[in-house]
């Protein structure tokens, strides 16, 4: 259900008050808000622009400091700061936060919301490493990221913000690539290299999507979870069109492309189904996910075999009539069938 700003308060407001008179369940209140979606005007949409730049600039900001190792040891060396003592200044700083916010939810628009619920998350994240700092981060950084893994996701469900658990994936995504290195023998983590591994994670996090639907307590980041799992399995697939499964770029760089040619027809025909699903099941961005790498794959095909040997104009005007007539294989189905396409 659309709605603005006004109407979305009205709405959670009529759903608090039926759940205190004992009318609706929390879990079911709950429910029906997570189907509430923001109509914003055009000044909110330029409004969530400037939050987004704010929020690049901050992540960029936060790299920098804890990447200059020096302008750390200065701090800590000023202030006589124990490892341990700035790990729970910044626990402290973080519940504060945390609470602030929580505290003052109503006054905050959801992008904004979810700002703040970033920068919480990222006095949280200095708290860690702190303290790991004098425990060790585990081989490849696999402790560390697998506790920041632990803290973003029980901060995302508790706090029900879609940005801390996005945050989540990405670090189960780093963990996943430091374990696989670590355990790896000649670049192959059970038979897989970096690429195929992601594919395969991406396709089991498509999965997990599915049940975290069913899950009232995770139903919130189902899409979410399924948007950026679609992304990582198609990217992975693309990789794997281009690099096959070798364990070295050496290897990769010796053989023929023509000898990774079965993996492109892998990647076409996953493209294939995702745009065949979305349109059965009324899925807008898995049939644009589809169309997208499906046309990613050919123009990558393109620069591999035919760069030099096929006339450009001729590569493009074939792809063309290919896509005019299967856009009219289309329209006709849903004339026959009487159905309006998603």
């Amino acid at each position: 259900m659309d709605a603005g700003k006004q109407e979305r308060e009205i709405l959670k407001k009529a759903l608090n008050e039926w759940v205190a008179k004992g009318l609706l369940s929390a879990e079911k209140a709950r429910e029906l808000e997570d189907t509430i979606v923001p109509n914003d005007t055009g000044l909110q949409q330029v409004a969530r622009y400037f939050f987004f730049i704010a929020l690049s600039c901050i992540l960029l900001a936060f790299s920098a400091i804890f990447i200059d190792d020096k302008l750390l040891e200065k701090v800590k060396s000023y202030f006589a700061f124990s490892n341990l003592a700035i790990a729970g200044l910044m626990l402290a700083i973080s519940i504060s936060w945390f609470w602030y916010v929580v505290k003052r939810r109503q006054k905050f628009s959801d992008i904004s919301y979810e700002v703040y619920m970033v920068l919480g998350a990222l006095a949280a994240l200095c708290t860690l490493v702190y303290s790991f700092k004098d425990i060790g981060f585990g081989g490849n950084y696999t402790g560390f990221l697998a506790a920041s893994f632990l803290v973003l996701m029980v901060l995302s469900l508790l706090l029900r913000s879609q940005a801390l658990w996005l945050g989540c994936i990405l670090a189960l995504m780093g963990w996943f690539g430091a374990f696989s290195t670590l355990y790896d023998a000649n670049n192959l983590f059970l038979g897989m290299n970096y690429p195929i591994r992601f594919s395969v994670f991406g396709l089991l996090l498509i999965g997990l999507s599915f049940t975290t639907r069913r899950i009232k307590a995770t139903s919130f980041v189902a899409r979410s979870t399924y948007i950026a799992a679609m992304i990582i399995f198609f990217t992975g697939l693309w990789g794997v069109s281009i690099f096959g499964n070798f364990a070295h770029l050496e290897q990769w760089s010796q053989v023929r492309q023509v000898h990774v040619l079965a993996w492109s027809v892998v990647f076409a025909a996953a493209a294939v189904i995702s745009f065949i699903a979305g349109i059965k099941y009324k899925d807008d961005f898995a049939r644009d996910m589809g169309v997208l790498f499906l046309l990613i794959n050919f123009y990558t095909r393109y620069f591999e075999y035919f760069w030099d040997s096929v006339n450009k104009g001729i590569f493009f005007l074939i792809l063309a009539v290919s896509f005019f007539f299967t856009g009219r294989w289309i329209e006709k189905k849903k004339r026959t069938n009487g159905k309006i396409l998603p």
